[in-house]
């Protein structure tokens, strides 16, 4: 199936990041509307499409778009209903903050970093469970829904999808490694209410199937009369582009997309575009770190010196010279085209350079434990999932101890 076909291009790739705001927003709303009213509605899980509404209209700019905070005249509830202790519910930002923590962590659960090695899978597995985690949260809370749970939900159902199967008593063993138990008849209860906020596409396109493919054809095109002027050799070299030439920047990128699947950026961007974003920003690091390495050891020599370096590649002018004047497939393609996908990919290759920031929803860097203690001692008292019986033990645990 072409990715243009599917549901995640027409139904799960959002517009824009006013979108994403607004989706969490309305999630975030209605768990505080349910557990603000003694009569609510029971708890349950909202799909998708029952709940996305008129989409915005996209947005180009880069301008930073905040979530609603409770000093908003149209916030609304901020505490839960009396019988529940009034105490304080988690705002939009609280929500998206605990989201990109626990997100990072599906990769140490399933995947070829696995802290349990009947655990490691291919890497399509852990971005897979990433996508369907954070898709289950557009249109439900952490506050209804344990994100822990749906964690090793989400990874037990993206091994199925990715036709990676794994026993589900492996993923307890693996929430125990991480110090974070999931019962096994909780993960599968879970799994069911994974599908349903879903609304049971489990159909996912990764951003790792798209680096080797593009890859192989900017070999193929770099060779060619046209691309040999986008590559740039090291002063005093001129020679043929070999096959390992672009393997540093084909690994390089594969780590970097390693940050991507557990950020927001797979909801708004196409794998392919993602994937190229990529390239450009593993291209960059390759040749800085090279000539890091040279300045260090002197300009090189030894066994050092003698390793073959990457070329400097110009992959945005590649973007734009490998569809000029192009019709292999009897398709015109418009010139305004190319520089709409070269500005995308251009933009998009900015905000991948800033998750090493913590930005865009990455939890892999610059985490704030503290806040995010804060956030989940916060979670802990307005939650509505959580058995009370485990609270009066650990309540009746601490008497007899200071007893």
């Amino acid at each position: 199936m072409l990715y243009e076909e599917s549901s995640q291009a027409f139904k799960w790739q959002l517009s824009s990041l006013v979108e994403l705001n607004s989706l969490r927003e309305r999630a975030n709303r209605r768990a505080r509307d349910v557990l603000s009213r003694e009569d609510a509605a029971p708890l349950e899980v909202y799909g998708f499409a029952d709940t996305r509404r008129d989409r915005p209209k996209s947005t180009t700019d880069d301008q930073v778009v905040q979530l609603m905070a409770e000093d908003d005249p149209n916030y609304g509830p901020t505490k839960t209903y009396q019988a529940r202790g009034s105490t304080a519910l988690l705002t939009p930002s609280d929500e998206t903050l605990l989201l990109s923590f626990y997100c990072s962590k599906i990769p140490l659960l399933i995947g070829p970093h696995a802290t349990l090695p009947r655990c490691k899978r291919d890497a399509k597995v852990a971005a897979t469970a990433s996508l369907l985690f954070r898709r289950f949260y557009l249109s439900n809370s952490v506050m209804i829904h344990d994100p822990k749970t749906m964690l090793a939900a989400a990874a037990f159902l993206a091994a199925k999808v990715e036709d990676c199967m794994l026993d589900v008593r492996y993923l307890e063993m693996g929430t125990k490694e991480m110090n974070a138990p999931v019962p096994l008849t909780d993960i599968l209860d879970a799994e069911i209410r994974l599908m349903k906020g879903i609304d049971f596409d489990l159909l996912v396109f990764s951003p790792y199937k798209t680096i080797v493919p593009i890859v192989e054809d900017l070999r193929t095109f770099l060779k060619s009369e046209r691309g040999k002027g986008l590559v740039k050799w090291k002063e005093g070299e001129e020679r043929q582009l070999e096959r390992e030439d672009l393997r540093p920047v084909h690994d390089m990128a594969m780590k970097i997309v390693d940050d991507v699947i557990v950020s927001d950026i797979p909801l708004m961007y196409a794998p392919g575009e993602v994937g190229t974003a990529a390239l450009v920003v593993a291209n960059e690091d390759v040749c800085n770190n090279q000539r890091k390495g040279n300045s260090e050891d002197g300009g090189g020599g030894g066994v050092e010196g003698d390793k073959v370096e990457s070329p400097e590649i110009d992959i945005v002018g590649y973007v734009r010279s490998r569809f000029e004047d192009t019709d292999e497939s009897g398709v015109v393609v418009d010139t305004a085209a190319i520089d709409a996908l070269v500005e995308r990919v251009s933009r998009l290759a900015q905000l991948i350079r800033e998750l090493r920031e913590g930005k865009h929803g990455c939890g892999n860097y610059n985490a704030d434990m503290n806040e995010l203690k804060g956030v989940n001692k916060k979670l802990k008292k307005c939650r509505a999932w959580g058995s009370s019986d485990k609270k009066d033990k650990k309540k009746r645990k601490r008497k007899q101890a200071e007893e």
